[in-house]
């Protein structure tokens, strides 16, 4: 697995009828073994990883984002991915 440091998690929302991205939020104060545990989720890929956000996890993510979690309203899923390095 990736060091932590290498990955950005965000909470994105989406329409629910559609495909049009809403919004996102960067989550800073979780792990990436911190949502593995959330979604109960193996780490498979070491580029990417997504997962929809259900009733089972808003709980948890609730206290980590600003983002009142709506799910009449939107549909969500917290997204992975691995950061690219840059040239100091």
């Amino acid at each position: 697995m990736p060091d932590s440091g290498d990955i950005a998690l965000k909470l994105n929302w989406y329409e629910i009828q559609g495909t049009n991205l809403i919004g996102e939020e960067t989550i800073k104060d979780l792990t990436v073994e911190d949502i593995l545990k959330i979604f109960d989720a193996p780490f498979w890929n070491n580029l990417y990883h997504c997962w929809s956000v259900n009733e089972a996890q808003i709980a948890a993510l609730t206290p980590h984002v600003k983002h009142p979690i709506d799910p009449s309203k939107y549909s969500y899923f917290i997204e992975m991915y691995k950061q690219k390095k840059t040239a100091s």
